[in-house]
């Protein structure tokens, strides 16, 4: 068994079955593995300054949401020294080349739209899950749903 690097993610999504799919997945993928919720950004801070000790190895971040977007939750994070080694997956119904590269420029690893079915989020979670930091990029990059930043 492929031991597990990533057991921690944290879910930003104001979309409730969307979230409910998504952590029962990673639930399914491995029990030991955890799967935080938060509906909007600034939930996002609020969960960081409660769990401290206990980060998320990654975090799942969507676009449109009320009272703080992706977008500013992003540049936040990536502002934030306490918080900017966390690698930050856009993860979105979006695939348009703008909200891609916007994601790129503000430091997001990737930029994943969501998938169309189930197996395909359950294969990106277990690449997720086992895959260490530094290589997930490129791991991540086979799947249809993932994103690539424009060459140039």
């Amino acid at each position: 068994m492929t031991k597990l690097l990533t057991t921690k993610f944290l879910l930003v999504d104001d979309d409730e079955d969307d979230a409910v799919m998504f952590c029962e997945e990673v639930t399914l993928i491995d029990p030991v593995m955890k799967c935080y919720k938060a509906e909007n950004g600034q939930q996002v801070f609020e969960l960081l300054s409660q769990y401290r000790p206990d980060k998320p190895d990654v975090i799942f971040l969507d676009i449109n949401m009320p009272i703080m977007d992706g977008w500013e939750c992003l540049r936040r994070l990536k502002q934030d020294l306490d918080y900017r080694h966390i690698p930050v997956i856009m993860y979105s119904t979006s695939s348009a080349r703008r909200d891609v590269d916007k994601a790129y420029e503000l430091g997001a690893l990737t930029f994943l739209t969501k998938p169309e079915n189930m197996r395909e989020l359950s294969n990106i979670l277990h690449v997720v899950a086992k895959t260490p930091h530094d290589s997930l990029l490129i791991e991540l990059q086979s799947f249809n749903s993932v994103k690539m930043r424009k060459a140039g």
